[in-house]
């Protein structure tokens, strides 16, 4: 039976430096003459459309681009992200997320995993700024931002195009996410498939724990033997420590829970389905 594992790419599988935050905002300056001021939690986890949407918001007082804006928007920041993505390249601020490459050559050598990306960066800034990483070969299928506004959107695209890729069906519980923010638990969430988060990523360390994913790691070597367990490719071995897990009944659910045992509001957090399911509507 085949399972698809989509990958996050910025502070997933690399951290490019803050190539794609300075060709955004070079961008916007070019294009409209003002410098954008923007936390760096504003725009992780979101897909470039949405991205673009929000900081155009901020220099034009809550207004919206049109599609002739959008697209405009679109080609300045391809434009300048190549040399972006170099200049990190040269600063030595562009690294590989700790033991990534070695998990993936791991997964690529079980012929029932299908590995693809699901980013919210646009496929061609996807592609730029993955290059110098050399992971590229390892990702047959994708989902971008260039496939929507939102997340939710982006993965059930990737997974579209794995189904067409691979002649197969893929039900929602043999697809696996992996991301750095809450943003991408929530989006696995509310397609219904299986989610994972780095914790030393972009996201917000409280807006992570709060989103409840059934997995939580440090990285790709810490945590390897986790991520196994979690997509049922090994047993669970003796001598991991309590406290990693929740309710160990079945592979799934052997997964990181909370820092001090188990915790009741948590719980409820990992078994939602939906986050609309919540009175708020939202995770925080």
């Amino acid at each position: 039976m085949k399972k698809l594992v989509l990958f996050d790419l910025d502070g997933t599988l690399v951290d490019a430096g803050g190539c794609g935050r300075r060709a955004l905002v070079h961008a916007m300056k070019n294009l409209y003459g003002v410098t954008p001021q923007f936390d760096h939690t504003l725009i992780s986890g979101r897909t470039d459309e949405d991205n673009f949407t929000v900081v155009y918001g901020l220099i034009k007082k809550g207004k919206k681009p049109s599609a002739t804006e959008m697209k405009k928007m679109k080609a300045a920041y391809l434009d300048l992200l190549p040399q972006e993505v170099q200049a990190s390249v040269r600063g030595k601020k562009y690294k590989l997320v700790r033991g990534v490459k070695k998990f993936l050559e791991f997964l690529a050598k079980d012929k029932d995993m299908i590995l693809g990306l699901g980013t919210g960066n646009l496929e061609e800034g996807a592609r730029l700024k993955l290059e110098p990483s050399g992971l590229g070969k390892f990702f047959t299928v994708g989902g971008y931002g260039s496939d929507g506004r939102t997340r939710e959107e982006m993965l059930k695209s990737a997974v579209k195009r794995a189904e067409k890729k691979y002649k197969t069906h893929l039900e929602p519980q043999n697809v696996f996410v992996i991301g750095d923010t809450h943003r991408d638990i929530v989006a696995a969430k509310n397609c219904g498939f299986h989610s994972a988060v780095l914790t030393n990523g972009f996201g917000e360390a409280q807006k992570i724990q709060r989103a409840a994913a059934e997995l939580e790691a440090r990285d790709f070597v810490k945590d390897f033997t986790l991520f196994c367990v979690w997509l049922g490719i090994k047993a669970d071995p003796k001598g991991i420590k309590r406290g990693r897990y929740i309710m160990p009944a079945t592979a799934i659910e052997h997964v990181f829970f909370s820092r001090t045992g188990i915790d009741e509001d948590r719980l409820k957090m990992l078994r939602i389905k939906k986050y609309e399911d919540l009175e708020s509507g939202t995770i925080m």
